[in-house]
């Protein structure tokens, strides 16, 4: 079965947001792969009712092929169950609840990519307001360099999902909430959008 690897603190503005300090190489986590969900456009996402403060992070989802190399991209969220996440964190322990929670990873529709991924970038909305907004090239570590550093250890297998780490403009959503990220090529064509209701 596939695994969902996701990569911290890619964007240096993103890593002092959360308090922390960029990092000189790839670090990852991990989601479990039933985490995963692609929810149709105009659809729901529901979440377990006990959540009190999640929050989005928008990110470029890369699917791997045979040979380890990016096969589709597309738009992607890592949910954060940013309360769970910040005791842990206090307390020195692994995020696994805060992260691997039942449809927290939500990924739209998966495209080819194009020769030059540096010239794609996304943007999150909730509610119409833009959330997050970013260029892959403001990344600290490409999206090559990240499978590169992860083929090192990881037992990677075809159809693994990396998700490439999120921009600063983390934030809550609520129930009720319409969520829309979009990733666009230089042309400012959408290649991959989600589109739903948090519920």
């Amino acid at each position: 079965m596939p695994s969902i690897w996701c990569a911290l603190r890619t964007f240096d503005a993103h890593a002092k947001e959360m308090g922390g300090s960029p990092l000189e190489t790839p670090r990852f986590f991990l989601k479990p792969w039933a985490a995963l969900t692609q929810p149709v456009l105009g659809g729901e996402v529901k979440i377990l009712s006990h959540f009190e403060e999640i929050h989005h992070e928008i990110e470029l989802v890369i699917e791997l092929n045979a040979n380890m190399e990016i096969s589709q991209i597309g738009i992607g969220l890592d949910l954060t169950d940013r309360k769970t996440q910040s005791v842990a964190k206090s307390e020195g322990m692994p995020w696994a609840e805060a992260k691997g929670f039942a449809k927290s990873a939500i990924v739209g529709k998966l495209s080819t990519p194009p020769t030059n991924l540096n010239q794609l970038h996304f943007e999150l909305f909730v509610n119409d307001n833009m959330r997050q907004s970013a260029s892959i090239a403001e990344m600290s570590f490409t999206p090559v360099e990240l499978i590169s550093e992860l083929s090192k250890w990881a037992p990677l297998e075809t159809g693994d999902l990396l998700f490439c780490g999120t921009p600063s403009g983390v934030g809550p959503m609520v129930r009720g909430d319409r969520v829309q990220a979009y990733l666009l090529n230089e042309d400012e064509i959408c290649i991959s959008e989600l589109d739903f209701i948090l519920i």
